[in-house]
């Protein structure tokens, strides 16, 4: 996989394979902790490897994941991977027919509640880490700026997240003696009102 590789979802049946609870997880499993088997899916997420078979055909059909036959032991062992660095998708990449657009709201909905359910979680932990705490981010701002200057405000901010996950990969360990944690980022930007 190419360190620039971004996919743009241009088929709702993509995004409708995304915006799902078990998917949804089992795609941040690989994301963060990188390829696995249905196994070592289960171990990390609870769901059960029957389950998580299904679910890796219905995201390999939407060319989401990847199988990677060269980490696989045997024959027998069925190793799976993103099948891009990152996944790019909204209401305009779809087609414009009134099921397709149905379909990425919903998706939208669905991503919006799950980075919320995770903000909450962080918020609401039961012991804080004072670390962690001052070293968290949280951010709004109000800014006046044409569909052009949004565009390339949001090509900036791809890049500059792309240049930190290629150097928390380089300095990677998969034990945690480095200090490093998986941290989510997430940031939205749409045209409103005060």
């Amino acid at each position: 996989m190419a360190s620039d590789d971004v996919r743009t979802l241009t088929e709702a049946r993509a995004v409708t394979a995304l915006a799902n609870p078990a998917r949804s997880r089992l795609l941040d499993s690989l994301t963060a902790q990188g390829p696995a088997t249905a196994s070592v899916l289960a171990e990390r997420t609870g769901l059960a490897v029957g389950s998580i078979s299904h679910h890796m055909r219905v995201l390999a059909t939407a060319r989401l994941v990847e199988e990677a036959p060269e980490l696989a032991r045997d024959g027998r062992e069925r190793w799976w991977r993103r099948a891009a660095r990152s996944i790019t998708w909204g209401r305009s990449t779809l087609p414009q027919d009134a099921e397709s657009q149905r379909q990425a709201v919903a998706a939208e909905e669905f991503m919006l509640a799950r980075q919320v359910e995770r903000a909450r979680a962080w918020l609401e932990r039961s012991e804080p880490n004072e670390e962690w705490g001052r070293a968290e981010l949280a951010t709004d701002s109000w800014l006046r700026l044409t569909p052009d200057e949004l565009t390339e405000l949001g090509d900036e901010i791809n890049a500059l997240v792309g240049r930190w996950k290629e150097r928390s990969k380089a300095g990677e360990s998969q034990d945690g003696a480095d200090g490093r944690e998986h941290v989510f980022l997430f940031a939205r930007a749409f045209p409103s009102q005060p």
